[in-house]
């Protein structure tokens, strides 16, 4: 919280929160959260549990579909659809009679795999097309060999053009024994 605090306070906008939620866990404390960003003007993204890993694979009776809980917070208060620039795979609403935005981030049960244009970088320099998938692309044995930057844009633009269609989460769970703490944001 405090390093939150201290981002705001350098400068940093804007600020989101990613929760991950999941039933039984925290799944009754969204309104506690909405809260604490609202007052600051954070923004709130809501994110699907993916079954990745073990942990994935052991939260997988955990996992929430947002959906219920979108439908929740409707009722209690009026989400305007909105958009926020560089805002990622987040079907993004604004609170009514606010500037509070709330994102909902449903790889399972609302999928963006046609407009997500994510990748990942991981910290041995393995480039990630897709978290739901192993199509990857290393860079660090061509950093390490001296490639030109003309030849790594090339090789950036071959890795991104394999990104594939969708992920397969929904038909194959627990397919990707990565764990979101290796693989990066």
């Amino acid at each position: 919280m405090r390093g939150i605090q201290a981002a705001q306070a350098a400068g940093f906008a804007p600020i989101r929160v990613n929760t991950l939620v999941m039933r039984g866990m925290n799944d009754d404390e969204i309104d506690t959260i909405l809260a604490y960003c609202a007052e600051r003007g954070f923004t709130l993204r809501l994110i699907e549990a993916m079954p990745m890993g073990a942990t994935g694979q052991a939260a997988a009776g955990q996992a929430l579909d947002l959906q219920s809980v979108k439908r929740r917070l409707e009722q209690r208060f009026e989400l305007i659809p909105d958009l926020l620039p560089g805002g990622g795979p987040a079907r993004y609403y604004r609170l009514g009679g606010s500037d509070t935005r709330l994102g909902f981030i449903t790889p399972l049960s609302q999928h963006f795999c046609a407009t997500c244009n994510r990748v990942r970088l991981t910290v041995d320099g393995t480039l990630l097309l897709c978290l739901g998938q192993e199509h990857r692309a290393p860079l660090r044995p061509l950093l390490r060999a001296g490639i030109s930057d003309m030849d790594l844009i090339a090789h950036l633009r071959r890795a991104v053009a394999l990104k594939p269609e969708r992920h397969d989460f929904n038909d194959r769970p627990g397919q990707i024994d990565r764990f979101m703490s290796a693989t990066g944001g």
